[in-house]
């Protein structure tokens, strides 16, 4: 497994008093610039954090700072939860105009790709019931399908490639280096996910804690007491968690009717009754906990939003995925959608609170990530350093695929499993779509191969119409 870095390059770069100077220029400038690449950057993060590099760290550049900031600045958004290459924007303007750059560059950043899919949004949900659009997203969906798991392919050989070397295979002209334990992470966490739906959460502490016992089992030994005092309370905690809605039945009537009838009990209730505060306190709590990029958004909706909440149908949620694929911007940006549906549904219908309600959703989502570089980035950069925690988010990596791929196994029934296939492969008395599964393999294979995201979702479109009218 990768040992931490002993250089303390980080350490001195959290010493650095990274927040620039804000003025009238410098925030003009951050505007057009993320205004730019918000509208440009199609291809993903990738494409956002090397066009960032070039124009604005390089030689010949804008030079809002050095190279060996820029670096640290990746290299702590990739540690966050959220968006890296959304919250490098808000970094890089952080660094270069103070806060209200950081403000200004995530909002020009965000813009365009909000406008769009709220636009879609408004499309999709006006001609739904209509025979073309239920054609297109016909093929859409299980395009949508095999992107997912075509990227939970690159994230898994990123993740092994952070373990010990157990193994090496040849997959195609790669060769990928195998760790026995992580391997085990991301099957289990799948199997959880897809058969139990846990809070993703949950699995990622799992996941974190079994790292550490393993790779690091010498310094668990060394402090057993320690370990075994913050293992006590975590279980306890996990098991209150879980065992809620028990616990308070085992109180009794009259212990859980005085909890009820607390001030504090229904000033909570009254809150969480509104829909404005439930959708803004829930897209907080998502984006303060979607580590390890975009996609992990998909096991914290289906199981709450789609699952628990009802705001979205599975294939509503898997077509909003879609929508915002098609953007230039993060696919976090779904949750402009699920905003969009729900106060849709609320306000019966009335479009200008659906927008004002994929803002919401929107500003709940990335909060987090504005907080986390302005007010806690030095913190981070100094526990990034630390050895256990380095440790558990190798474990934490792993456990992050499993609850994308378990979420999305159940998402593909909805897909793949339907009363009246357009072509049926029956399985085990189950009925499969013949054209869908077929689609998201060959999605899943050109994707792994390099084809653009956009392009596959197009002529997904334009399958989907040709099998769902001609066959």
């Amino acid at each position: 497994m990768s040992e931490p870095d002993t250089d303390g390059g980080g350490a001195e770069a959290a010493e650095t008093q990274y927040g620039g100077e804000p003025s009238r220029s410098r925030l003009v400038e951050v505007a057009r610039y993320f205004l730019f690449i918000g509208i440009v950057g199609f291809g993903g993060p990738m494409v956002h954090i090397a066009m960032m590099e070039d124009d604005l760290v390089g030689e010949d550049s804008k030079e809002w700072t050095e190279g060996s900031v820029f670096m640290e600045g990746l290299a702590i958004c990739n540690t966050l939860p959220g968006p890296a290459s959304t919250q490098l924007g808000i970094f890089m303007g952080w660094v270069y105009a103070g806060t209200l750059g950081a403000l200004v560059a995530g909002f020009f950043f965000m813009l365009p790709t909000f406008v769009i899919v709220v636009f879609f949004s408004w499309l999709y949900f006006a001609y739904q019931a209509a025979p073309s659009v239920e054609a297109v997203f016909y093929g859409i969906n299980p395009v949508v399908i095999g992107l997912i798991v075509g990227a939970c392919v690159s994230m898994t050989r990123s993740a092994f490639a952070e373990g010990r070397a157990d193994a090496e295979i040849e997959v195609g002209a790669d060769t990928w280096s195998i760790d026995y334990l992580l391997v085990v992470l991301l099957i289990a966490t799948t199997l959880v996910v897809a058969l139990l739906n846990p809070n993703p959460v949950l699995a990622f502490v799992v996941a974190g804690v079994i790292a550490v016992l393993v790779y690091r089992s010498a310094v668990v030994r060394r402090n057993a007491t320690t370990a075994a005092l913050w293992g006590i309370v975590g279980t306890l905690l996990a098991g209150l968690f879980v065992l809620r809605d028990r616990i308070l039945d085992l109180l009794g009537p009259s212990v859980r009717g005085v909890i009820e009838a607390s001030p504090i009990w229904g000033l909570a209730l009254a809150l969480w009754s509104n829909p404005w505060v439930q959708l803004f306190a829930f897209m907080l709590y998502t984006g303060s906990f979607i580590y390890g990029g975009g996609l992990v958004l998909i096991p914290f909706i289906e199981i709450y939003v789609v699952r628990e909440f009802g705001w979205l149908t599975g294939r509503e949620f898997v077509d909003g995925i879609a929508i915002g694929q098609l953007s230039p911007g993060p696919v976090v940006m779904t949750t402009a959608f699920v905003g969009y549906k729900l106060m849709l549904d609320v306000s019966g219908g009335i479009v200008a609170v659906a927008v004002l309600g994929a803002l919401v959703a929107t500003i709940g989502a990335f909060g987090p990530s504005f907080a986390f570089i302005v007010a806690f980035f030095p913190y981070f950069a100094k526990v990034r350093e630390n050895e256990l925690v380095r440790t558990a988010l190798v474990g934490v990596n792993a456990a992050v695929i499993g609850a994308i791929l378990g979420a999305t196994v159940l998402l593909a029934a909805e897909s793949f499993v339907v009363d009246e296939p357009t072509a049926p492969l029956a399985v085990g008395g189950v009925v499969f779509d013949l054209f869908t599964v077929a689609l998201a393999a060959v999605t899943c294979a050109l994707f792994v191969r390099g084809t653009h995201a956009a392009y596959l979702i197009l002529g997904g479109g334009v399958l989907g119409i040709g099998v769902f009218f001609l066959v």
